[in-house]
């Protein structure tokens, strides 16, 4: 399966004027891949909330992959779920939920080259670029981004400060794409953030 290169990490208090608006608006940009990443929601709030990403993204066509909890990305029928570093190894997920997408996030070359061999479908690396979402967090860079997209054969997708400026200098440093957050949920137009980050990865 070949995903998309352009993966949208969503986070409530930066979608206007509510998640599912925001979140058809993605859509309707062409946004194909995305990741439901509410890490402190509850079950009883993440598994609705889960069911209605899913709807959306269905009925454009995308995958939505469901953050850390597996269980959930299965009833809410989602593709696949997104693991961090230091969880559970992708193979001992894929032994109870065998149809399920697997990514890993890491931060080094080893980390990668463990999440391949443990099963993992693609990786997310970073903080590639300075980000608010790790304030204080050196960032990996280009250099780092390219040692490992050139250890794994897997897609890697660089994540941290991804925008429309440097998006391609990620693919051109060897990445499949990039996963974005705030460059798209907080852009005037998130339908047009979308297109124009589409058009910086073709």
């Amino acid at each position: 399966m070949t995903l998309p290169p352009l993966l949208l990490i969503t986070e409530r208090r930066c979608m206007a004027p509510s998640f599912e608006d925001a979140l058809e608006a993605a859509l309707q940009g062409g946004a194909r891949l995305l990741q439901l990443r509410e890490k402190e929601l509850p079950a009883n709030a993440a598994l609705p909330l889960a069911r209605r990403a899913q709807q959306l993204c269905a009925a454009h066509g995308a995958q939505l992959l469901i953050n850390s909890r597996a269980d959930i990305a299965q009833l809410a029928g989602a593709a696949g779920v997104h693991l961090p570093e230091d969880g559970l190894p992708p193979q001992s997920i894929r032994e109870k939920f065998p149809r399920l997408l697997c990514g890993v996030s890491v931060h080094s070359v080893a980390a990668a080259q463990r999440a391949e061999r443990e099963g993992a479908d693609y990786l997310l690396f970073g903080s590639v670029f300075p980000t608010a979402s790790h304030p204080g967090r050196t960032p990996a860079g280009l250099a780092r981004l390219h040692a490992v997209c050139a250890a794994t054969a897997l897609p890697v997708f660089a994540v941290g400060g991804v925008t429309a400026a440097n998006a391609r200098a990620c693919r051109e440093a060897g990445a499949h794409g990039v996963a974005v957050i705030r460059a798209v949920w907080q852009a005037a137009s998130v339908t047009t953030a979308v297109q124009v980050l589409r058009r910086e990865l073709l």
